[in-house]
């Protein structure tokens, strides 16, 4: 007996040859790579900005931090040297 697919299903179609490739098709490929080239150039110079912009930031923080850094030991020290308690002895008998 034969049998026959389910209605639901369609074959594949198997070929032997390729399918034939027109001028327009490569033409068609070539504007979509030049586009998605194009994109990407601006993306990567945007994100080259950005890079930039975050250098420069960071530059900005580190020579502010160093001398905020030492600012803030020294006067942890003059505190813990000036805010040392003085104690006075006492002898308690019972």
């Amino acid at each position: 007996m034969h049998r026959t697919p389910k209605r639901g299903q369609i074959q594949a179609k198997l070929s032997t040859m390729p399918p034939q490739r027109s001028q327009a098709t490569v033409y068609l490929n070539a504007y979509k790579m030049m586009l998605e080239k194009e994109r990407l150039e601006e993306e990567l110079e945007k994100l080259e900005a950005r890079r930039h912009q975050i250098q420069q930031r960071l530059a900005i923080l580190n020579s502010q931090t160093i001398p905020e850094e030492n600012m803030t030991h020294q006067q942890a020290n003059t505190d813990l040297e000036n805010n040392t308690p003085k104690f006075n002895t006492l002898t308690l008998e019972y």
